[in-house]
């Protein structure tokens, strides 16, 4: 009796069956995955305490402040499914080296913003670019 076929027509790293890596590049890559999950603390600790000095300068409200935090988690928790779904139909290694090019550049952009407006639009987009980034991590 032959196997079972796969539901779905895309291609995983589970059906090539991987040989066995090397202990230096085990490491290595344990090493890269710790210090790209380091990005996600650093990422939302470093808002909690930079957000009363943006409080001040850009003279924001309270509501306007809660955005900055919930803009983040809102588009983080939306792309949790569909950010999984592109790690598994694409290159894992490819999603993750564009989530966190993706998280680089948008975080650049945020810290140039001086204005209320696009710096909660930034935050959102750098819930995507995180998500996108932690699938393939935790995959």
């Amino acid at each position: 009796m032959s196997p079972l076929q796969a539901l779905s027509p895309a291609r995983t790293l589970v059906d090539d069956h991987p040989k066995e890596l090397p202990l230096f590049r085990k490491l290595l890559l344990l090493v890269l995955f710790c210090l790209a999950q380091f990005l996600d603390v650093f990422n939302t600790s470093a808002l909690f305490s930079a957000l009363p000095a943006l409080d001040i300068s850009m003279d924001m409200t309270e509501s306007q402040s809660t955005w900055m935090i919930s803009a983040f988690q809102l588009t983080f928790a939306s792309f949790l499914l569909i950010s999984g779904r592109i790690s598994d139909v694409y290159n894992p290694k490819n999603v993750f080296i564009g989530g966190v090019a993706g998280l680089g550049v948008i975080s650049l952009c945020a810290g140039f913003v001086d204005n209320k407006v696009p710096t909660i639009i930034c935050r959102a987009l750098i819930g995507i670019g995180e998500h996108s980034r932690l699938c393939v991590d935790s995959g």
